[in-house]
This record gives C-alpha cells, sequence and structure tokens, in this order.
C-alpha cells in the first residue's frame, strides 16, 4: 500500500513544480533565443538567458533543499542548512556575469550603430513568453499555497 505522508507529497508536488519550470524554462528560452537571432533582438536574447537562468537556478535550488534537507552528520554536526546560502551566492554570480555580457554587448551595438529588425514577430515572441511565465508563476503560487514550501 502508499505512503500516505502528507510531507512526502507535500515534498513530490514541489519537486514536479521544480521540474516542471526546469523544462517549460528550457523550452521558452530555445523559442527566445531563436527569434532573437532571427531578429537581431538583443533584448529577446537577454530575455532568452534570463529565462535560461530561471532553469539553472531552479536546479541549483531543487539540488540545495535536496542537500539542506539531509540529517546532521559526523562532518556537519548542526546539518546542511548552508546549502542554501550556497547556492544564493552561485545564482547570484550566473546573474552577474549574464548582465555584464549583455551590458557589454549593448554598449557594443550602440557603438557599432547595429539596426535590430522589429516586426510582428518579436511582439508575438514577446506575448508568448508573458503568458507561459505567467502561468508558470501561477502553478508556483498554487504549489506553494499547497506544499508551503518555497521551491
Amino acid at each position: 500500500m502508499p505512503s500516505r505522508d502528507p510531507s512526502n507529497h507535500k515534498r513530490n508536488l514541489a519537486y514536479q513544480q521544480g521540474w516542471i519550470s526546469i523544462i517549460v524554462n528550457g523550452l521558452l528560452f530555445a523559442f527566445k533565443y531563436w527569434a532573437g537571432l532571427v531578429t537581431g533582438s538583443l533584448a529577446l536574447m537577454a530575455d532568452a538567458w534570463h529565462t535560461l537562468s530561471d532553469s539553472i537556478s531552479s536546479i541549483i535550488v531543487i539540488i540545495a533543499t535536496w542537500v539542506s534537507n539531509k540529517p546532521p552528520d559526523k562532518e556537519h554536526p548542526f546539518g546542511h542548512g548552508r546549502a542554501e546560502l550556497i547556492a544564493a551566492i552561485i545564482i547570484g554570480v550566473i546573474l552577474g556575469l549574464i548582465g555584464f555580457e549583455f551590458a557589454k554587448d549593448s554598449v557594443l551595438r550602440l557603438i557599432n550603430r547595429e539596426g535590430v529588425v522589429f516586426g510582428q514577430f518579436a511582439i508575438w515572441v514577446t506575448a508568448i513568453s508573458v503568458v507561459v511565465k505567467e502561468a508558470l508563476a501561477q502553478y508556483s503560487f498554487w504549489t506553494y499555497r499547497k506544499t508551503k514550501m518555497p521551491l
């Protein structure tokens, strides 16, 4: 007979939400990056990388949560709770590097006076992205209300 442990069910819901976020953000990254290449829009490509960083952040958070939930051992008598702090630093460094690279590319494009071809395609990609990201956010809120776990 399957276990009816409520904490196990909550943990499974939270991890499911994390993996769905990783997959959807990965697909959205590919779509937005491709659209950025087609249109030449640095803004779309930057947004694509930001979306990919959401997936990477989710992976780091899932791993850090798993590690931090380990019981204390001989090497870690107070537990593994610092894993979440280390994860936050890693995520911050990744976002900082991505931001620096796009700031540098933006300045170079301004100096070289590179143009961008905007059109309905870029608008549709942006609109689809907004709808998908909002759906993911609402799913995350729903999962949090059910589990009270901040994944």
